[in-house]
């Protein structure tokens, strides 16, 4: 399998999150794969989603303290979206603090920088034109509010992946609408009509037909049989979160592992993308244009190499299989 070489350059990255499970599973990986893939994780930037940013942020310290990495700067951004905030909603999958409310110790405040994650981004970006990547997997808040607050930033980036929308107009929040997208549509929109840098994009509707290689006993038995502590935290939480599951769901861990390994990816197709606004059943569901009239702005990941991303998995969580990669 390709990977990248030490003569390649750093892929420098940085991910906003919404942590959430799946969420820490895709931070994990970018981490455990900065030396064998050449890639750098410059800083996490933290949004509301599953949980308040305050709660996202403490998530996102857990995990770091566990896989001792707290070098890694984390800047709290938007607590809400950007006209009103989302309806509540009526089930918290992740617990309402994120981490499936299991009490677990509050890390050292302290750690989080002071400097708003917004302004963090544009500087990042700003800072080293063309060579910074995005990956986001919550609510497009922050690079929405980035992109208004600072429009040269709009073609300084060097690429973007997301972890939202949908493919088929199918719903998991509404009839017709992804979380992510549905947390804050106009985020959403802003970036689709405002981003001049190449877009992946992995849709719930491939979450759903690739997750089915993935059973939670395999997660729990497998995966999670490891010393890693982060994982082992991670074992209680989705232990928890996904009882009544069979299958095992970590669509953040997907788009990660499409920026890790661009060859994961076997069939993708590009779209004109846009984002619905005012519908009254639709508000917040991607449309893509199939009538090609509009110029096309984003890839659309509609499946990936399931026992590549195992592998990836495996070795993120501290298994013995490094030179299968």
């Amino acid at each position: 399998m390709s990977r990248n070489t030490s003569l390649d350059p750093v892929r420098k990255v940085i991910i906003d999150v919404d942590v959430g499970t799946d969420d820490a599973w895709a931070l994990l990986l970018l981490l455990k794969c900065e030396k064998k893939f050449n890639i750098k994780v410059e800083a996490i930037t933290c949004t509301h989603g599953n949980t308040d940013v305050h709660n996202v942020a403490l998530n996102v310290l857990r995990i770091l303290g566990a896989v001792d990495r707290l070098d890694v700067p984390v800047y709290k951004g938007a607590n809400e979206s950007l006209i009103t905030p989302a309806p509540a909603k009526k089930e918290h999958f992740h617990g309402m603090d994120g981490f499936g409310d299991l009490n677990f110790e509050i890390p050292d405040e302290k750690l989080i920088k002071t400097e708003h994650a917004v302004n963090e981004l544009y500087r990042r970006i700003l800072g080293d034109c063309g060579n910074v990547s995005l990956i986001f997997v919550g609510p497009l808040t922050n690079l929405a509010l980035c992109l208004k607050m600072y429009p040269d930033a709009r073609d300084k980036m060097k690429d973007l992946y997301i972890m939202g929308g949908n493919r088929h107009g199918v719903g998991n929040t509404t009839k017709a609408a992804e979380f992510n997208f549905w947390a804050d549509p106009e985020a959403a929109h802003i970036v689709f009509n405002n981003v001049q840098c190449p877009i992946t994009l992995f849709p719930w509707e491939s979450c759903v037909s690739e997750h089915k290689a993935f059973t939670m006993d395999w997660r729990l038995d497998v995966l999670g049989k490891t010393s890693n502590k982060a994982v082992r935290m991670l074992n209680e939480v989705e232990r928890k979160c996904y009882h009544e599951w069979m299958m095992w769901m970590p669509c953040d861990a997907f788009v990660a592992a499409a920026f890790v390994q661009p060859n994961i990816v076997t069939r993708a197709e590009n779209f004109h993308v846009d984002i619905e606004l005012a519908g009254t059943l639709t508000r917040g569901q991607m449309v893509l244009d199939h009538l090609r009239h509009n110029e096309e702005n984003t890839r659309i990941i509609d499946k990936i190499n399931c026992e590549q991303f195992r592998l990836l998995m495996l070795y993120t969580a501290d298994h013995e299989v490094e030179n299968q990669l």
